[in-house]
């Protein structure tokens, strides 16, 4: 059975889809744009639960500035190859305001050559900030693409907000996490 919960940011309303397992899937606003969104506007597609309404408050409080941990909310990743599902378990790892490289999350998993391919995970990422995705950027400090609304923008937004510094366009690199992303 699916449920659906949502959360009212200052960028507009994200939604949160869960299994009786877990967070399946979830919508974050656009941060490229404001908008004003009322919560009473909008029709309920399922009926919630209790880990689509944790999910969703938690994803209120990080939009509204907060530091937030999500790995207590469980995510179903099904339907995904290992290697995909062992990147993502990968990136769940880094903290608020912590970033990495393709380059880096690749050797982790076991895959070195395998930045591209670990980009592709990414871009397949059901559950955005829940998995922070967005703390992925190229070695160089480019932030070379986010599938979420919003695209690099929403994504340069979200790294701000979580205190990572910019230098025109390119992230800081000096920031980048080494030997934190291990599963072990």
């Amino acid at each position: 059975m699916l449920h659906c919960s949502h959360f009212v940011t200052g960028f507009g309303t994200g939604t949160v889809y869960a299994s009786d397992q877990g967070v399946v899937s979830v919508e974050i606003p656009d941060m490229s744009r404001h908008e004003t969104a009322q919560l009473s506007s909008i029709s309920p597609e399922y009926e919630p639960s209790e880990i689509s309404d944790l999910a969703a408050g938690l994803l209120l409080r990080y939009f509204n500035g907060e530091r937030v941990d999500f790995n207590d909310i469980p995510v179903v990743l099904g339907g995904m190859t290992p290697f995909r599902q062992n990147v993502l378990k990968v990136i769940r790892n880094l903290a608020f305001g912590e970033i990495c490289s393709y380059g880096m999350v690749a050797e982790e998993c076991g895959s070195p050559r395998a930045a591209r391919a670990v980009g592709g995970a990414l871009a397949a990422n059901p559950v955005p900030v829940i998995i922070p995705c967005h703390r992925v950027v190229a070695s160089n400090g480019l932030l070379t693409g986010f599938s979420a609304p919003g695209g690099e923008s929403t994504k340069r937004a979200l790294l701000e907000m979580e205190g990572v510094e910019f230098k025109g366009l390119l992230v800081v690199t000096k920031q980048l996490v080494i030997n934190r992303l291990s599963l072990r």
